[in-house]
């Protein structure tokens, strides 16, 4: 120590806490930085994981919203069916009733008859 003390001029003692204190600086930033490398790894599993929940929820919506789809668009056609089997139904009615119309003697009346007031009520 004497030696440290001739050639720092008497601060032998203040180099030697200013070490203790650095070193002992250095072991909390170590520890320091070794708890935020843990804090980091720990949220970036816990984002990790939520991206991947979303991720799978995303995938179960868009599975969900094809069913549906698919679902509406079976119905939509076998709603077409039966509006195009009405509506065939409904002209071969017209048509029969315009081919009544067509053979009524009373036809060229200025009134309508019962039996054109029957056909009419029977397109309704």
């Amino acid at each position: 120590m004497n030696l440290l003390d001739k050639f720092t001029g008497g601060y032998a003692s203040l180099i030697k806490y200013a070490a203790i204190c650095l070193i002992v600086a250095v072991a909390f930033g170590y520890t320091y930085h070794l708890g935020g490398a843990h804090k980091e790894a720990i949220w970036s599993a816990k984002y990790e994981k939520r991206e991947a929940e979303i991720a799978k929820a995303t995938a179960a919506e868009i599975s969900r919203q094809a069913q549906a789809n698919a679902m509406a668009k079976a119905a939509e056609q076998r709603r077409i069916a039966e509006l195009e089997a009405a509506n065939q139904a409904l002209e071969q009615l017209i048509k029969e009733k315009s081919d009544e119309a067509d053979a009524d003697p009373d036809r060229d009346r200025p009134a309508l008859s019962g039996s054109a007031g029957m056909r009419i009520d029977a397109i309704h």
